[in-house]
């Protein structure tokens, strides 16, 4: 092997890494774009104030605080199947 032939095979190295350095730097740019605007996204979806859950009297799980205690009578006669 002469010294021309190990020039040009060091010249081929040399752009193979630049070429896959310049693909992963453009893959890595595009992930991270990616996931800012996933993360800009998500919290931009329109959230009104949560409702206040409690415990369910009587049962297993929650419901909304507001309707309980708006009609605690009501809440009581449908758990029990009186109407």
């Amino acid at each position: 092997m002469n010294s021309d032939e190990r020039k040009d095979n060091k010249d081929e190295k040399s752009k193979f890494y630049d070429t896959a350095t310049t693909v992963i730097g453009i893959a890595g740019a595009v992930g991270a774009v990616v996931g800012l605007l996933s993360w800009i996204g998500s919290g931009s979806k329109a959230k009104g104030p949560q409702e206040k859950m409690m415990k369910a009297p009587g049962k297993d799980g929650h419901i909304v605080r507001k309707d309980f205690e708006n009609n605690p009578k009501d809440y009581f006669k449908d758990l029990c199947g009186k109407k």
